[in-house]
């Protein structure tokens, strides 16, 4: 098969919202060939319509070659249907986009197969959640990223200070995460204007999301009209629209203001806590939550990227009460000045104190090596590889090992890695043909099996039965209906 016309076929997969149209405009021919035989057949056509017919029989002379011209003319007209409609598509698609013709039709592949992607919240900031967005993009156009807003330091914590802003330095790492843009406008929102100069220390995109939001009155707005400029493939949402800052009380009584500091201290933190107490998430953020396939925390900076979006209580209640999967993602290193000489319980024991225990489905702990190089660089930043003590975990609680370091930044989550770990994740828990058909990408495509898929599907069914049978059984006693899986 030539390699057009797979291109052309491809218009006709699953997915491509194209066959219908197709079909309507077979449909609009049929009725147009009734219309006009219903007209030459009337009176005031009908000798017109007898001069052709006899022309016809009287130069071909046999019935046979009449049904033969006959459909040589049904072809020649079909072929000038699809010639005109391909050339209007070529001029219509020439003036929007810069693609080839011959692309086209795998970016309109592509763009319907993320839209049928799950549903997956991450919360969190940093590099940690920029790695984690970057690879979950290739894969779904429906992640949420709930993204910290208490920086006080550099270029976000002077436009917070100077301008009224929320920081939006996180904000922006998470915009260029889940962008479908040029590699140069990234570079362009990532862009730091250096010390000498008026604007010495700021980053292009604070500023870029600050002008905005200077102009639409709207922290939330400027975002999402930023998401567009950027074409976000899902959604960037702060975890609150108040002016919050974070504390954190460390083991030796000391309380520590900022996130800046809490975040170089280099003391046993305690316990962190927001100020004012008292902060509301937005009707989004919890809408998200509620409508997710899989909620993620992590990877990033313990208490000043992950754990302080759980201190908002609104958010806390909303992961508690979605029925999604949770996944915590366990850092590769410690934090010098934040973390040091956290090992893999340190870690769990500082989740617990928000996400009780049972509500934990699965921790994400990387077991790669990093290389020479690697352990290097390491050593010169203070940071260490977070270790297992034999720790004792909850039987509710699922523990996978993977290699998940990424090769050029040992202390960072290798994005693709990460990404396809999550999504066997989901598959594991939501077994459906209509994801496993949506997960396009070779790479985790190799690893998945149809008939482990068909035998996950059967155990869940299994599963909902007896808990249906369950729940009606202790209806008449207890009046209420069995609890969420833990």
């Amino acid at each position: 098969m030539s390699q057009p016309f797979k291109q052309y076929l491809r218009w006709l997969y699953p997915g491509m919202r194209v066959k219908r149209w197709l079909f309507l405009v077979i449909v609009g021919v049929f009725l147009i060939s009734l219309g006009v035989s219903l007209i030459v057949s009337t009176p005031y056509f009908r000798s017109i319509y007898v001069l052709w017919r006899n022309f016809v029989f009287g130069f071909l002379n046999r019935y046979w070659l009449a049904i033969v011209f006959g459909l040589a003319w049904l072809v020649g007209g079909v072929a000038l249907v699809v010639y005109g409609l391909q050339k209007m598509n070529h001029s219509v698609i020439a003036a929007i986009s810069s693609l080839p013709e011959k692309e086209v039709v795998n970016e309109v592949f592509r763009k319907r197969q993320l839209e049928k992607g799950p549903s997956i919240v991450a919360i969190g900031g940093g590099h940690g959640l920029y790695s984690l967005l970057h690879g979950l993009k290739d894969y779904t156009s429906n992640a949420t990223a709930v993204v910290t807003v208490f920086d006080d330091g550099g270029s976000s914590g002077r436009l917070r200070e100077e301008m009224g802003v929320l920081p939006p330095g996180d904000i922006r790492n998470c915009l260029i995460a889940l962008a479908d843009v040029e590699p140069l406008m990234s570079e362009l929102f990532q862009y730091r204007f250096g010390e000498d100069t008026g604007l010495g220390g700021h980053n292009f995109g604070n500023l870029f999301i600050t002008a905005l939001a200077q102009i639409t009155g709207d922290f939330q707005k400027a975002v999402f009209e930023s998401s567009k400029i950027l074409a976000v493939r899902g959604k960037v949402l702060p975890t609150t629209v108040q002016n919050v800052f974070l504390r954190a009380e460390c083991e030796d009584g000391s309380i520590i203001l900022g996130e800046s500091q809490v975040g170089t201290c280099g003391k046993k933190i305690k316990r962190i806590f927001l100020e004012p107490s008292v902060v509301h998430t937005t009707p989004e953020v919890v809408k998200a939550i509620e409508e997710a396939d899989l909620i993620v925390l992590g990877p990033g900076s313990l208490y000043t990227s992950v754990l302080c979006n759980l201190a908002v209580e609104e958010v806390r209640e909303a992961i508690l009460r979605s029925p999604a999967p949770l996944v915590f993602v366990c850092n590769i290193t410690t934090q010098p000045g934040e973390t040091d000489g956290y090992d893999f319980s340190d870690h769990l024991q500082a989740v617990f104190q928000f996400i009780p225990p049972q509500r934990l489905n699965y921790i994400l702990v990387n077991n790669g090596i990093p290389s020479e190089a690697g352990e290097e660089e390491l050593s010169l930043s203070g940071a260490e590889m977070v270790r297992g003590n034999g720790e004792e975990i909850p039987s509710s609680v699922k523990v996978i090992k993977a290699d998940l370091i990424s090769y050029h930044h040992p202390s960072r989550h290798d994005s693709q890695k990460l990404a396809q770990v999550l999504m066997s994740i989901l598959l594991e828990e939501k077994p459906s043909w209509a994801f496993y058909l949506t997960l396009h990408n070779d790479e985790i495509l190799k690893g998945l099996n149809p008939v482990h898929l068909v035998n996950q599907w059967r155990l869940r069914a299994r599963e909902n039965g007896e808990n249906k049978k369950k729940e009606e059984k202790s209806a008449p006693l207890y009046g209420s209906k069995a609890s969420r899986r833990k």
